[in-house]
């Protein structure tokens, strides 16, 4: 009788009006729905159906809509897993089956209100003892729930209260998708196996491994590796849970909106990062450390939320990043080792890795994956020839700072000092110095102050 976190009765539900109803009676008929009752006219034979009970309706409610709210989240129960919705889908859920079942049984309008306002307390209820935090050690896909330490495939069970999982079925068949695996190797040769460990990390709502993004780096362009990591992440994660932005959005004002986008999704993709150069990594950092991220939407109040998609850009040209912050082990760099994708080398590759394998691969590719992981996690995993501390730049504030010497100094002389320094290190460019208040925000971190008749000075130790 449920469909979609709405009750209504079944299309071969039939309903008597008559004592004398010769396929089934009134009293048969509400003797299987706890919350209604009838009353007969003596002279016609013919009933009318009353609420017996609007607590009883609730109940009887909830147990076919699978549905509750909690909080700024309503939650569906899908057969799979519990599916975030809005709280106005359930409303709008309650009152449609309310009008429905209602309308049928030709029930009062003012009972119809009494049915909405009570059974929508009930449902707000029932939210407050719903437990919706994140699941970590499973992953709910349509036909079964994976238990990630133990690799076992169980029923659906609405009591594990799992949050979102993917509408797509998950196969127990254990045998290698061994053309992907070819596939991936002539793509990025020894550090392959990486790739496919940070492909199965998209599958955990955490970031117990390496915090940052992966960057498939191909100097030479035109190496088809955008065309197979999109298809390999749609293959493995399905339409929905993988997404699309830029990471030079991360920084700045255009971050409000574009962490908006990590909402629900298990990979985010960027398909040429090149050239992106980075003044500011805190946004950068928030999105992929596990931490809580500002999110907001246009024309929406903004929220906080806790990102765990895991990201893989593609460059020509590593984006510029400063080595302040720590930000060198964010940074996770594959080189691909595949040649430019002429049309000669894409026939050499249709031939060497068949599109009709590799789609009747499709279904081992998770297990594969979530094990690649589980390895890399456990043996601790290292990129081979990691380039990550080449392509980081000194931090202009870092390097100033690291040349004062111990004293006492004046506020005014070290800023001018710094922006000196900061101007010989990009001569002619386009780039700017931090702006004294924020300066000052950055020496806090790092200096004690003071001030005197003098003006403001900072002691070095």
């Amino acid at each position: 009788m449920a469909n979609n976190g709405m009750a209504k009765f079944n299309e071969k539900t039939v309903i008597p009006w008559s004592v004398d109803d010769d396929e089934i009676s009134p009293a048969q008929f509400v003797s299987k729905i706890p919350w209604l009752t009838y009353q007969e006219n003596r002279k016609t034979g013919n009933v009318k159906y009353k609420i017996k009970s609007v607590e009883e309706f609730a109940v009887w409610y909830v147990n076919q809509a699978e549905s509750l709210i909690k909080g700024d989240y309503g939650y569906i129960w899908n057969g799979s897993y519990w599916k975030a919705v809005k709280p106005s889908e359930v409303l709008n859920n309650l009152y449609m089956s309310v009008i429905g079942l209602t309308d049928k049984l030709e029930i009062a309008q003012t009972k119809k209100r009494e049915l909405e306002r009570d059974t929508k307390e009930y449902l707000i209820g029932l939210g407050k003892s719903f437990d919706d935090s994140i699941k970590t050690e499973y992953v709910a896909f349509k036909n079964a729930t994976l238990t990630l330490d133990t690799m076992l495939l169980d029923q659906p069970n609405k009591q594990q209260n799992i949050i979102g999982g993917f509408d797509f079925d998950v196969s127990d068949d254990d045998r290698l998708p061994e053309t992907w695996i070819k596939y991936v190797d002539y793509m990025f040769g020894e550090n392959s196996r990486i790739f496919w460990a940070w492909l199965g990390y998209g599958f955990y709502n955490d970031m117990r491994w390496w915090q940052g993004a992966l960057f498939l780096l191909d100097p030479i362009g035109g190496t088809g590796k955008t065309y197979l990591v999109s298809k390999l992440a749609k293959a493995l994660f399905g339409e929905e849970r993988v997404g699309a932005f830029k990471l030079k959005n991360l920084q700045g004002s255009s971050a409000r909106f574009e962490t908006s986008r990590f909402i629900g999704k298990a990979i985010m993709l960027d398909d040429d990062a090149t050239k992106v150069r980075f003044k500011e990594d805190d946004i950068f950092k928030s999105v992929t450390g596990g931490g809580i991220s500002p999110v907001e939407r246009k024309g929406i109040d903004g929220t906080d939320y806790m990102i765990t998609a895991k990201i893989i850009a593609n460059v020509n040209e590593m984006p510029v990043f400063n080595s302040g912050g720590a930000v060198t082990r964010r940074l996770h760099i594959l080189r691909t080792v595949a040649p430019v994708a002429t049309k000669d080398e894409i026939e050499k590759r249709n031939q060497m890795f068949p599109d009709g394998l590799l789609q009747e691969e499709i279904p081992r590719l998770i297990p594969y994956t979530v094990e690649m992981f589980q390895k890399a996690y456990k043996e601790d995993w290292q990129i081979l020839n990691d380039i990550a501390a080449e392509v980081v730049e000194d931090d202009p504030f870092e390097q100033w700072h690291k040349r004062i010497g111990s004293g006492t100094y004046r506020s005014t002389e070290l800023y001018q000092g710094y922006v000196d320094e900061f101007n010989d290190m990009y001569p002619g460019e386009n780039e700017q110095p931090m702006s004294i208040q924020k300066w000052g925000r950055q020496m806090a971190n790092w200096n004690d102050s003071f001030k005197n008749r003098a003006g403001k000075f900072y002691t070095f130790k």
